[in-house]
């Protein structure tokens, strides 16, 4: 209710919140070992700001030059919606899976 938020890398890229990357601790990707430990980070989002978190598919998307959707890309979209970012890196070219979910709070 007070807009807290509490996570953890499991080999994500960072998170954007309020239109800036959130430098989260890394973490190993979820399976790899169990003895894997994550460590947190917590943030508040204040009413009317957003959290923004991609999987590597859409910093990585990439065209027919050659070229990464990349994370300037990435941050320049991520007050959109999941659906526009998801399909802008979809049209710079799919190479891998592409998820996008979008967190707002709204009070």
């Amino acid at each position: 209710p007070g807009g807290e938020v509490v996570l953890a890398s499991a080999g994500h890229p960072s998170p954007f919140l309020a239109g800036v990357a959130w430098e989260v601790p890394p973490g190993l990707p979820l399976g790899v070992t169990v003895e894997a430990t994550y460590e947190e980070a917590a943030a508040r989002l204040a009413p009317g700001e957003q959290l923004v978190l991609v999987s590597d598919g859409v910093v990585e998307a990439e065209n027919s030059l050659r070229e990464l959707f990349g994370f300037e890309r990435t941050r320049e979209l991520s007050m959109n919606s999941a659906t526009e970012i998801a399909e802008a890196a979809l049209a710079w070219g799919q190479t891998d899976d592409i998820t996008v979910v979008t967190v707002r709070r709204r009070t």
